[in-house]
């Protein structure tokens, strides 16, 4: 897609996606062994800026429902079943997050990227070495090139877990 349309389609449907994910329900958490989550109120969801004390590693390409990033001694990984989610059905994805190997505390905030433009902000949870959620993608979705993007801070360190994903009908 080339740079002019993706702006036009941002320009004329980034605003209405954007809108409709913060909307809906999207993002309930479901508390699995060796979880803590705190949930953020409407006026919390926004990502706070985190300062990074060393720059991350790019991330593994999102191949296999496995997506890696590293900063310094911090590596966060997200696990998520397909790239092609149902709309309104349960999409469970999960995070880990160590330092030195050992698990770490963390916090993860959900972003969602049309044509590489962050149009929304979603959730904001705190947890030690590893996360749960269920997340269920709205009908606005259908159809667009998205990118699920978990934001992960330890320690001071920032990394930015990409995920493509095309919800389906």
């Amino acid at each position: 897609m080339s740079a002019y349309r993706r702006a036009r389609l941002l320009a004329l449907c980034g605003g209405s996606v954007a809108v409709l994910l913060l909307m809906t329900g999207c993002g309930s958490s479901s508390k699995g062994k060796s979880t803590q989550a705190s949930t953020a109120t409407a006026s919390q969801q926004t990502t706070a800026p985190a300062s990074t004390s060393q720059p991350s590693a790019p991330a593994t390409p999102a191949a296999a429902g496995l997506v890696t990033g590293t900063s310094g001694a911090v590596t966060a990984t997200l696990h998520a079943g397909t790239h092609h989610p149902k709309v309104n059905q349960a999409w469970p994805i999960r995070f880990t997050v160590t330092s030195g190997g050992h698990p770490a505390k963390a916090s993860v905030s959900y972003e969602y990227l049309l044509g590489g433009q962050v149009v929304a902000h979603r959730s904001h949870y705190t947890f030690t070495g590893h996360f749960s959620d269920i997340f269920r993608w709205p009908s606005s979705a259908v159809g667009y090139p998205l990118t699920f993007r978990a934001v992960i801070v330890s320690k001071g360190a920032k990394i930015d877990l990409d995920y493509p994903v095309q919800v389906t009908a």
